[in-house]
């Protein structure tokens, strides 16, 4: 049966290099080529490298060995289908993509929410960043989803509040982006993003539109970052954060 023809670019990524196992080229309990040569080969960013990696992980063709590279498995008889080549456009991307989104979104949702806030929003806004300190599972919170949220709620319209939810659904059900939340170190995660959303509020309660901007992309570039070095897989990694080297997209 053929498979569904890959539309992102980690698909198709990880096509070309599922290919070469099942043909033998990347034998059996042999380590990939380093990610920065599989990059440089293929002509793609080494964040779409990652993707693709973390993709053949969740079919079983890969072992991720932290510090020493990525091995090949025996492919499994009847090989796992990755589910991101049957779920829709949406659930499909990668985390990185769907980061890059986000950034550009709630951003400029922020900066109008400064404007357009009210006394019962703020206080909302508190409230949910005391529970969220208070909270003992620090990893992937119900917290973070509330905060962004009611920022949507705070800009006073119904249709950002649906992009958000949507987004954050995307985040929730994305295969790929859970794969790689697991590496993150989780007493790390909750002091950097608590920390940013203070930031973002009290530019809010300035009623600080630029401000309100400026924090809440920080707040998704450090992120970024996280997940960036979360996904490092080999010593060497350390010296390259650089995320978006193929599809720049700079702020105002």
């Amino acid at each position: 049966m053929q498979l569904p023809t890959p539309q992102r670019l980690y698909q198709k990524t990880g096509l070309q290099l599922k290919e070469r196992i099942l043909s033998g080229l990347y034998g059996e309990g042999n380590r990939l080529p380093a990610e920065r040569d599989i990059a440089e080969e293929l002509g793609v960013s080494r964040t779409v490298v990652r993707e693709a990696l973390i993709m053949l992980e969740l079919q079983g063709l890969v072992e991720v060995r932290k510090g020493s590279g990525i091995y090949v498995l025996s492919p499994p008889k009847e090989p796992i289908p990755s589910k991101t080549e049957d779920e829709d456009n949406a659930l499909s991307a990668g985390p990185f993509e769907m980061l890059q989104a986000r950034q550009l979104i709630e951003s400029q949702i922020a900066a109008l929410a400064a404007t357009l806030i009210t006394k019962s929003d703020i206080l909302e806004l508190m409230e949910i960043s005391k529970q969220a300190r208070d909270e003992d599972r620090y990893q992937d919170s119900e917290w973070d989803k509330r905060f962004h949220l009611q920022i949507a709620k705070s800009s006073q319209n119904a249709v950002l509040v649906y992009l958000v939810e949507k987004l954050w659904y995307q985040r929730d059900k994305n295969l790929l982006w859970q794969k790689l939340h697991d590496r993150i170190d989780n007493r790390q995660s909750l002091d950097s993003w608590c920390d940013d959303h203070d930031v973002i509020l009290k530019a809010l309660i300035r009623r600080d539109a630029s401000a309100a901007h400026q924090a809440m992309w920080q707040h998704l570039e450090n992120t970024k970052e996280m997940l960036f070095k979360a996904s490092t897989l080999e010593e060497e990694d350390e010296l390259d954060y650089y995320l978006f080297a193929d599809k720049v997209v700079l702020k105002e």
